[in-house]
């Protein structure tokens, strides 16, 4: 069985703790044998990744290690004068989140707007 594909588009900084939330239900609702789940964040969202409590850093760092794949727009970071090298090593940096979203698209990915 082909794995479902899902992209969460995150751009509000205060969203995070929900689509975490959300997110992880779902993998253990549904297990994550089925399920290929990437997160970009962009916009004011994107800064959250450098800049967060640890407890949510904590949250994030979890997913990724269930095998979420976590994105962040450098063209965001850089708007918020953020370095993207200050990213966490379990967060990937994507140069546009627009093109990000296009390519994962074209991938099969099914989009949904946080």
């Amino acid at each position: 069985m082909a794995r479902q594909k899902i992209l969460i588009h995150l751009s509000d900084r205060d969203k995070w703790r929900l689509v975490v939330k959300q997110a992880a239900r779902l993998v253990e609702r549904e297990g994550d044998a089925g399920l290929q789940i990437t997160i970009i964040a962009d916009i004011f969202a994107a800064g959250v990744c450098i800049a967060c409590d640890r407890l949510l850093r904590e949250e994030i760092q979890e997913l990724s290690q269930k095998g979420f794949s976590i994105l962040a727009c450098e063209d965001s970071l850089r708007f918020l004068n953020l370095k993207p090298e200050n990213l966490p090593e379990f967060i990937q940096c994507v140069p546009n989140g627009l093109r990000a979203i296009l390519d994962l698209e074209d991938q099969g990915y099914h989009y949904i707007k946080a």
